[in-house]
C-alpha cells in the first residue's frame, strides 16, 4: 500500500453553510414579523401629478390611522408598462410597513390600496410582502 499524505483543506472557511445573518444586537429579542413594501405612482390620467400636499394628506388620513404604530415613507421614481401596453415613467412614494400578521392588517393594506386607487384614478398600487426577522 502507497502511504499518501493526509489532504486538508486549505480554507476551511470557505465550505459554504446557509444561515440566518445575526443582527447588529445579537442580545436583543428577535421577532419574525410580515413587512409590506407599497408603490404609490403619481401621475394621474391625463399626465397631472398628484401634489405633495394631496400625498400628505393621504397619508395622514388613510395610512396612518392603520399603522399608529409606525411607518417609512420613501421617494422614488419608476417605470411600468400600462394597460396598453405603454412605458410609463413616474415618481413614485414607497410606503413600508413592518407588523405582526393578522387578518386586520391583511384588510386594512387593501383598503389603503382601494382607496389610493379610487382617489387618484389608478390602475394599480404595488404591494410586496416578505417575512422579516427584527430586533429593537
Amino acid at each position: 500500500m502507497l502511504d499518501r499524505p493526509a489532504v486538508h483543506p486549505v480554507c476551511p472557511a470557505t465550505l459554504a453553510r446557509t444561515q440566518l445573518p445575526e443582527t447588529s444586537d445579537t442580545n436583543a429579542k428577535q421577532t419574525n414579523l410580515l413587512k409590506d413594501e407599497l408603490y404609490f405612482g403619481l401621475t394621474k390620467p391625463g399626465g397631472e401629478t398628484i401634489s405633495e400636499s394631496e400625498w400628505q394628506e393621504f397619508v395622514k388620513a388613510v395610512i396612518t390611522p392603520c399603522f399608529r404604530e409606525g411607518l417609512t415613507l420613501l421617494d422614488g421614481s419608476g417605470q411600468f408598462l400600462n394597460r396598453s401596453g405603454i412605458l410609463i415613467r413616474e415618481n413614485s412614494k414607497r410606503v413600508i410597513l413592518i407588523y405582526e400578521s393578522s387578518r386586520e392588517k391583511n384588510q386594512a393594506i387593501n383598503e389603503i390600496i382601494e382607496t389610493y386607487k379610487r382617489t387618484f384614478l389608478q390602475e394599480s398600487v404595488l404591494r410586496a410582502t416578505s417575512e422579516v426577522k427584527v430586533s429593537f
